[in-house]
């Protein structure tokens, strides 16, 4: 049974040869490497659990690549194996993000018990990393939902509508093929897509007939405020956030707001909003009409397959 995949950074053949034979007699998988350049390449393909790297490498040190792994590939445990036992370099490699330091000679117990704690130590990390980044995740969604409601109240929009819309949108996902996160996402994402209605009049929102084209101009900003609250956090759901609130009303054929976007220019997530969040405009009452059937709006959202709508969302909708 594999119990981990290593990569082996060693200009020494015969290293190589002895740390892979000692670590598939233990149940990893071992993949060599012989310079960081090569190393790079394999990182850049594949995936790993734990990289062995010695220090003095050709061209570029072990040290170069310790930070690359911090900086590029933080679920790696990286672990330094080198001829150089001295304490300065040592504590260097672990103040670079070492996980472990090897000298060589050694024997392998001593190879696989470094290994073994390196790759714990990097299942712990990761599930606090998990775990702090879920309350952050959940301070967030708690604080928006609030935001949310204060959209329900200002424009008297109902929360139902919200929660459909994100509904809607994770059928359309599904439809559509996608993967199970990526509609986790969009479940979480989508129902904060008018959020930026909060910085246009309520008497503008509740307004029962139609509006102005100045009114219009006002009523359409709500897209860009949008944009404003939920982007730049750097959290992916409050970006996807932020993406869907600015391209939501964005059209196939390039006659949306607030950008005039078209075709797949507009985000994948974008176009799927559209097509909930009009679904559910035309079978819930508004200020100035009353709903529309199921079957209306079947029909209206097909009659715009291509036209305000992608002809794939809308079959995926459809279906």
């Amino acid at each position: 049974m594999t119990t981990g995949r290593v990569l082996c950074v060693d200009d020494d053949e015969q290293i190589r040869r002895l740390i892979t034979r000692v670590l598939v007699d233990a149940g990893h998988e071992c993949v060599p490497a012989a310079s960081v350049d090569e190393a790079r390449v394999l990182l850049d393909r594949e995936s790993f659990a734990a990289v062995l790297c010695d220090i003095n490498l050709p061209g570029v040190s072990g040290f170069d690549l310790l930070r690359e792994l911090r900086e590029n590939y933080p679920s790696i445990a990286p672990v330094m194996v080198t001829g150089r036992d001295d304490p300065r370099v040592a504590n260097r490699a672990l103040d670079l993000g070492a996980f472990g330091y090897i000298t060589k000679p050694f024997a392998p117990n001593e190879l696989l018990i470094d290994l073994a704690n390196a790759l714990h130590r990097q299942r712990s990390e990761a599930a606090q990393r998990a775990e702090a980044e879920t309350a952050v995740q959940n301070a967030h969604l708690g604080t928006l939902r609030r935001l949310s409601r204060t959209v329900e109240f200002h424009d008297g929009e109902t929360g139902a509508h919200i929660e459909r819309v994100g509904a809607h949108a994770v059928r359309i996902g599904l439809g559509l093929g996608l993967p199970a996160p990526e509609v986790e996402l969009l479940r979480l994402a989508a129902p904060l897509h008018d959020i930026g209605k909060v910085g246009v009049p309520a008497t503008l929102l509740r307004k029962p007939g139609p509006l102005s084209r100045a009114e219009r101009v006002t009523m359409q900003q709500h897209a860009d405020i949008g944009r404003e609250l939920l982007g730049g956090s750097g959290n992916h759901m409050l970006e996807l956030a932020a993406t869907i609130a600015w391209t939501h009303h964005e059209r196939w054929d390039g006659g949306g707001y607030p950008r005039s976007l078209a075709a797949k220019d507009i985000p994948l997530a974008g176009r799927i909003v559209a097509v909930a969040d009009v679904f559910d405009a035309i079978t819930s009452d508004r200020p100035y009409r009353a709903a529309r059937t199921v079957e209306e709006a079947f029909s209206t959202i097909a009659a715009e397959r291509a036209g305000a709508f992608d002809p794939d969302v809308v079959d995926a909708f459809l279906a």
